[in-house]
């Protein structure tokens, strides 16, 4: 299986390293369309094996050998799994989906390639390489993610083998293999869309491109339509800043010390704090040097920067509030079982996996905007932001856009979908609670992050998901100050504020300071 595996991984590399270079059909093939300025591609050929014209039969012979191989493994090995009863165990279910996977991965490339060698220069569309990139991608980058969770498998099976059936159950298995099919082909997705967004030329219009002029850096608008105001202004924003630091680092450094904050709701919460005050640091230093200065341009490098650390926060922002939201529903609904379901190991892995999604989301993003050719420079935020940012393009980006509006969904929209489930059952739980001092003690628990959430989804919803013919300059950024400025201040005065056990901390630390 191994041998088999990697032979197809070496095939669909060597086919891959020389795909997609760009020359002129023939004429016939009506390839290329003739515009004002530049010959436009409208398809490809395959160089393929042309540095080994006369050994071409004997490696049609040997692939295809190899191709048959594959297949009828791979196929044999998906079979005996389905149909042998003893084989249904999570380690053989991975294994019949890596097979399957690796099966499809050899269909996108191999024929292509075994037709490349028996015939002249195979010719491909736009649209044909575009679809064989994104199920090239999306199947070898399930693969490989595959042989982790196999890798994962064999792990709980040694080492927490009493805990096997239950650690490894089907719901589990369907959940990881699921996970990561759509992982590979959203990572797919966002990679061939930036790829064949560029504009491809003929080798004899390179040149021309050359009187185009490269923007190396951009200049923000800033608050330039209150430029009376800009004083004032720093002035505020200054304030909010400071007392956003300050209280971010009081509320983790509390946590840290503090014995009695030791609980996964108090964990979640250093974990937001340390987030937004980074979050904050991103953005919040260059704004205020532009309010009282000429606006110092940046790089394209340090907007690229700068775009990747506010959206890899600002995600894991979203899913850490899941995360609380997923913590208060466990504590209400199943308290005898939160020590258990809530313990150190599920709490580390929640915050890692909404950091992961971030960084996975944040790369992806600010690739397919960096990779656009810029035509201006004056960005009208005072930020890196994706929509300002791509509205400099040159080129059409619609389906940027559309790519962004689908990440602003899964981002944003499900995550809020899944607090909102959380409260629902959160408060059937409560409304069954006999007397109401209990009842208004489990609503005191809950509407500090509640507060928070609301705020948080509500700023996210409106900035990234509404309309784009509503987009006013002045109201867009009035609303990025809201999620950028106020939003992380939330997190110190409602939870320093409204929650009893943050303030019996605080006093206990300030009693041991005095004392």
């Amino acid at each position: 299986m191994s041998l088999v595996s990697r032979v197809n991984e070496a095939e669909g590399q060597a086919v891959f390293r020389q795909l997609c270079q760009p020359s002129l059909y023939p004429s016939h093939l009506t390839s290329s369309v003739k515009t004002a300025n530049h010959t436009e591609v409208r398809g490809f050929v395959f160089q393929g094996f042309s540095n080994f014209r006369e050994h071409q039969l004997i490696l049609f012979a040997v692939f295809l050998t190899l191709y048959l191989l594959t297949l009828a493994g791979n196929v044999i090995i998906v079979t005996i799994i389905r149909v042998d009863h003893h084989l249904h165990t999570p380690m053989y279910f991975f294994l019949s989906v890596l097979s399957t996977s690796e099966t499809c991965c050899s269909l996108v490339i191999i024929p292509r390639m075994l037709s490349g060698l028996v015939c002249l220069s195979p010719s491909i569309s736009l649209v044909g390489c575009g679809t064989q990139l994104f199920f090239f991608l999306g199947f070898a980058i399930t693969n490989c993610l595959l042989l982790a969770v196999m890798g994962f498998d064999r792990y709980v099976a040694i080492c927490n083998p009493l805990r096997y059936s239950i650690v490894m159950n089907w719901r589990a298995c369907t959940i990881l293999a699921s996970s990561v099919c759509a992982s590979g082909f959203l990572l797919s997705l966002v990679q061939a869309v930036a790829i064949f967004r560029l504009p491809f030329y003929p080798t004899h219009d390179l040149m021309k491109t050359e009187n185009h002029t490269w923007v190396t850096e951009f200049t923000f608008q800033g608050f330039s339509s209150f430029r009376e105001h800009q004083l004032g202004l720093f002035v505020v924003f200054l304030a909010l800043y400071v007392v956003t630091l300050a209280g971010n680092i009081v509320i983790v450094t509390i946590i840290s010390v503090d014995r009695h904050l030791h609980t996964a709701m108090y964990f979640f919460l250093s974990m937001l704090s340390a987030s937004e005050t980074v979050y904050t640091l991103v953005i919040i230093p260059k704004m205020l040097c532009n309010l009282v200065g000429p606006s110092q341009p940046i790089s394209l490098a340090g907007c690229a920067t700068q775009m990747f650390f506010f959206i890899t926060l600002a995600i894991n922002n979203c899913f850490l509030l899941t995360a609380m939201g997923y913590d208060r529903y466990v504590a209400i609904c199943n308290p005898l079982r939160y020590t258990v379901l809530m313990d150190k190991r599920v709490c580390v892995q929640l915050v890692g996996g909404a950091c992961g999604i971030g960084l996975i989301v944040a790369t992806t993003q600010v690739t397919s905007v960096f990779r656009l050719p810029f035509c201006a420079t004056k960005v009208a935020h005072f930020f890196c932001d994706i929509r300002p940012v791509m509205k400099l393009s040159c080129v059409d980006t619609s389906v940027n856009e559309t790519l962004t509006v689908i990440v602003s969904v899964l981002v944003i929209l499900v995550p809020m979908g899944l607090v909102f489930i959380s409260y629902v059952l959160i408060v059937s739980t409560i409304l069954k609670i006999p007397s109401a001092r209990g009842r208004k003690k489990a609503f005191a628990t809950c509407a500090s992050h509640l507060t928070v959430v609301v705020v948080h989804y509500g700023c996210a919803s409106v900035a990234y998901l509404k309309p784009k013919s509503e987009n006013a300059r002045d109201q867009d950024q009035l609303i990025s100050v809201t999620y950028t400025v106020i939003t992380p201040l939330l997190n110190p005065v409602v939870y320093a504020l409204r929650n009893k056990e943050v303030k019996d901390a605080l006093l206990r630390a300030a009693g041991r300071k005095l004392s």
